[in-house]
């Protein structure tokens, strides 16, 4: 896979945790919303092009991001990003909120933008049964560790947690990934084994039992059995991908072409157009 550990770094926990009290009070919006399956994910602007919380969503534009309120009021955050990172080709820094028992819809990003995107993610709080994934492989992303994610590949979140997993995460526009980091990028970027899950095959018991959800499916259901399949692929092995054909197929299945049609263009929506 793409997405790779960068380093690791030492989080100066009294700090850290002034700036997660504070993050307390901030004004969060849903402009991800789309992308949850169920849960909430709350998010809002610390650096964007405007320097203000109203403008909440990915754009292309000429020139550097400015702090926003919020990220003004996290100095050992904003103190982060200056020293890892060359901020002229920040565009954007979010600071984002996955509630417990919250999954992602497969997807991919920066459909919308033209430019060449870097994404890196800063966890801040997080513990072991909090997944990322990119395709089929599922791993994690430490406290205390700084990743880069290929975010133009399909991939999803899934919360098994019983407390919020806060992220930063920034968007640059540039050529590679060496060009936005202070410092030299390691020689062999890594991922370390202990980060990634290991899941069993969805062998075809399980196979069949998910597609005869094919006989509940109805407008009512639909949610619950995409957020199922999901919740599949951090469990055993099957792709991003391969959640909207198994959703699909089921919905092919039940004889319902209004959710067929409903499957595709939200794949359509997630992974090829927006």
């Amino acid at each position: 896979m793409r997405s790779h550990r960068i380093a690791t770094l030492r989080l100066d926990e009294e700090r850290l945790a002034v700036d997660l009290a504070a993050s307390g009070d901030f004004t969060y919006n849903d402009s991800y919303a789309d992308f949850i399956s169920t849960g909430l994910l709350r998010s809002t602007m610390l650096w964007n092009q405007s320097g203000s919380l109203a403008e909440s969503s990915l754009g292309d534009y000429e020139g550097s991001a400015r702090p926003t309120p919020h990220g003004e009021a996290l100095p050992y955050v904003s103190e982060l990003i200056g020293r890892l990172f060359h901020t002229r080709y920040l565009k954007y820094a979010r600071f984002m909120r996955l509630a417990p028992a919250s999954v992602y819809v497969p997807h991919r990003d920066f459909l919308e933008l033209k430019g060449n995107m870097v994404r890196i993610h800063i966890p801040l709080q997080t513990d072991d049964s909090v997944f990322a994934s990119e395709e089929n492989a599922v791993f994690r992303m430490r406290l205390g560790e700084l990743w880069y994610l290929d975010a133009t590949r399909t991939h999803s979140v899934g919360s098994f947690s019983a407390r919020d997993r806060i992220h930063v995460v920034c968007d640059f526009t540039a050529e590679s990934l060496q060009q936005v980091l202070v410092g030299e990028l390691p020689a062999d970027p890594d991922v370390p084994p202990g980060n990634i899950v290991e899941r069993p095959p969805l062998d075809e018991p399980r196979r069949s039992a998910l597609l005869g959800l094919a006989a509940t499916l109805d407008e009512h259901t639909y949610q619950e059995v995409q957020t199922l399949l999901i919740k599949q692929h951090f469990l055993t092995e099957i792709s991003g991908d391969e959640v909207f054909v198994l959703m699909k197929e089921i919905a092919g299945r039940s004889g319902r072409a209004d959710l067929l049609d409903r499957a595709t263009e939200h794949e359509e929506y997630c992974m090829v157009r927006r």
